[in-house]
């Protein structure tokens, strides 16, 4: 942020103006297409998202490829300012090139009473801390200390009264920087507290990530199971680790879709895979995964398969007979 144009003693030139705030550059730089800004303006310009371009021209700048103009900042050093406290009272003019030094012991910057508190400008300060009633109150215990034995004091100047105040005002800085020490250590100390709570969290989340993770190694995504007599052992293993917590990645329509197509497809293929099949369902139908009406197909194609296997054996018995017959 640059400088405003109404505190210089005579109107800054035009070209001496920051193309994004119109104040005396502060710090000028150059870009690439000949345009002048303030560091800290242009820096902020190009830190918002998506933007490369200069505020004037619009052509493709990089805060890598800006230059310092030493000349420039030469004329703004050399140009007349008036104090930052002016509106205090401060009726200072100085070159530009002096003003951080002359703010330092400006008599009209804003200072605050270590007693009381009040806000007052930096020469005013030693004439109130005398009258200060928080810190006569705290000199008060050093003159009792300096009392004689008689109960005249044996310190009566204006030199040592100045004195007093100035170490009460230094004991009173103390307490409140020892106050608000206490403040902060506090507040870190609960700061330490929320970010072991996070740290607790983040470890638990990550460890059930983990599970997760382990607990779908072997999950297809594209649910392609039924397709291949294989995936048949490899969705009823996958049901049995999550019997009682379907995970959420799995969709129970989709996989009911998948056990429904293992069915047609296999259980009554008169090889191993019907027993494949006879399990995907048991355990399917045992699971909390699916809805009612899910649920009542399994048991029907349970029934089915049973009712099956109950065929096929007598028939199976009913050949071994007539086999054993002839």
């Amino acid at each position: 942020m640059g400088y405003g144009v109404q505190r210089f003693v005579t109107t800054p030139d035009q070209n001496l103006l920051c193309g994004i705030c119109s104040c005396v550059v502060e710090d000028a730089v150059l870009t690439r297409c000949g345009h002048t800004f303030c560091e800290l303006c242009l820096d902020t310009w190009l830190t918002r998202p998506n933007t490369d371009t200069c505020p004037c021209c619009r052509g493709r700048i990089s805060k890598y490829q800006v230059s310092p103009v030493w000349s420039l900042r030469a004329i703004v050093n050399s140009l007349d300012i008036e104090c930052d406290h002016k509106e205090r009272g401060c009726k200072m003019v100085v070159r530009m090139e002096s003003l951080s030094a002359h703010l330092e012991s400006c008599g009209y910057a804003p200072v605050e009473c270590i007693g009381c508190g009040m806000g007052l400008n930096r020469y005013q300060l030693a004439a109130h801390q005398i009258q200060c009633p928080e810190i006569t109150a705290a000199a008060a215990v050093h003159t009792a200390s300096a009392m004689s034995s008689d109960g005249v004091a044996s310190f009566r100047s204006i030199d040592y009264q100045e004195l007093f105040c100035k170490i009460a005002s230094l004991e009173l800085q103390l307490k409140r920087m020892k106050r608000d020490l206490e403040a902060t250590e506090t507040k870190n100390r609960k700061l330490e507290r929320e970010l072991s709570k996070v740290k607790a969290d983040l470890d638990e989340k990550r460890d059930e990530c983990e599970v997760l993770s382990s607990q779908m190694h072997d999950f297809d995504p594209e649910y392609t199971y039924g397709y291949a007599p294989e995936s048949i052992a490899q969705l009823s293993f996958l049901i049995a680790r999550n019997l009682l917590d379907k995970p959420e990645v799995v969709d129970r329509n989709r996989i009911f879709n998948c056990i429904k197509r293992c069915y047609e497809n296999y259980a009554r293929c008169g090889d191993d895979y019907e027993h494949d099949v006879h399990m995907l369902i048991a355990t399917a139908y045992a699971s909390d995964w699916f809805a009612e009406n899910h649920r009542i197909n399994f048991h029907c194609w349970l029934q089915s398969i049973a009712r099956y296997r109950k065929y096929a054996d007598l028939n199976h018995m009913s050949m071994t007979t007539r086999t054993s017959n002839n």
